[in-house]
């Protein structure tokens, strides 16, 4: 669900097919069908699926494409930069085996949808949903359970060829450091996360588990860890599989994309499982892996041996957890929460963040964006 999505399909396609046509000088005729914009699609960017139409050379020429459109106002995160999402997915396209979805075009000018977007060619494929959970209803709890596990071992192999990729090669250090938050590693992710976290509460509530969390992984962080790549966002919500035999068709949502410690994406991968079971009350599905069996894939798909596990998974807790500030706080700015809902404060996150550092449990009644549907 874009929580700020502010894009009609007629205006949409107006706009896209305008766009679209001064994209193609060469083109003659061109048409936008069958847009759509998903309301499920995630909380960070506007999605809008659209097919494409038009006569180039006296030929007829067909495409399937999607818009991932920038928030036109602050959203939730706090610097979305889709030309870097843009450029970083190009480099992977062209210079990995990477199953990353080929970008197209970027447009920086917010006068066509409102702000800047990415055009992709779309892929197609079955992806976990978040709303309602994978766990709880859909796809996913229809296989078979040797199937259903397949999803993660898809999952930790795409982590491992993320982190095997030669970023200095490829120039992503350049593209992804963020300077102005320490050196690259962990240092700069605590300097960034907590800027990002001053940023989620300066006009709404605060967490006083997250300020907990952020002393404790500023005295807790490891040292002389190996750098590589890293998605940011590793979870099989982001894949979109091939229902014939569960392949990878595309890995989406690079916009947390980082150089850092490899053991970064297992934390997430980690957290996110232990969300949807331990974090919404509910159990692991049948032929779902816990923690311990995805460090083991993970140690045997990359070579390594899994270190600071503890760490990196509370630290996937505290970003979430970050987020979630950012997110209840909008939802209330916005209208969709009342002033007091205890979503910034008191959500999945930051209760299982104070479960794996033993914290007092946060304030309040547990709650999520599901709710402003």
């Amino acid at each position: 669900m874009a929580i700020l999505n502010t894009l009609d399909e007629a205006s949409a396609k107006t706009a896209l097919e305008t766009w679209l046509a001064r994209m193609l000088p060469a083109a003659d005729d061109v048409a936008i069908s069958d847009l759509s914009i998903p309301q499920s699609a995630g909380m960070s960017m506007t999605t809008i699926l659209f097919g494409a139409s038009w006569t180039e050379n006296g030929n007829s020429v067909t495409a399937e494409l999607v818009a991932r459109v920038a928030p036109p106002q602050p959203g939730v995160f706090m610097d979305p930069d889709l030309e870097k999402e843009f450029t970083l997915l190009s480099s992977l396209a062209e210079r990995t085996a990477l199953a990353v979805p080929k970008a197209l075009w970027y447009e920086k000018d917010p006068a066509v949808l409102g702000s800047e977007f990415v055009v992709f060619e779309r892929a197609h494929g079955d992806v976990p949903p978040d709303d309602p959970p994978y766990v709880l209803e859909g796809w996913v709890l229809d296989l078979e359970p040797n199937r259903r596990g397949a999803l993660y071992d898809r999952a930790v192999d795409v982590v491992a060829e993320v982190a095997a990729v030669d970023w200095q090669a490829l120039g992503l250090g350049e593209l992804l450091d963020k300077p102005q938050y320490g050196p690259t590693g962990i240092d700069q992710q605590l300097g960034y996360w907590e800027d990002f976290y001053r940023w989620a509460s300066r006009d709404g509530k605060s967490s006083p588990t997250v300020e907990a969390a952020l002393q404790w992984a500023k005295a807790n962080k490891p040292e002389g860890e190996d750098l590589t790549l890293n998605w940011g966002d590793a979870r099989i919500g982001n894949i979109m599989y091939r229902p014939d035999d569960l392949s990878v068709a595309a890995v989406l949502d690079w916009e947390m994309a980082c150089i850092a410690s490899p053991e970064m994406d297992l934390g997430w991968l980690i957290l996110l499982v232990r969300y949807y079971s331990e974090g919404i009350g509910v159990p692991i599905p049948d032929g779902l892996p816990d923690g311990q069996a995805l460090i083991a894939a993970w140690e045997r798909a990359t070579g390594r041996a899994a270190r600071h596990v503890a760490f990196y998974e509370a630290f996937a807790a505290l970003r979430l957890s970050i987020i979630m500030v950012r997110a209840g706080n909008l939802l209330i700015s916005v209208g969709a929460f009342p002033a007091d809902h205890p979503m910034p404060v008191s959500n999945p996150a930051s209760q299982l963040l104070a479960t794996l550092l033993d914290l007092p449990a946060p304030q309040g009644e547990l709650a999520s964006y599901v709710e402003a549907r």
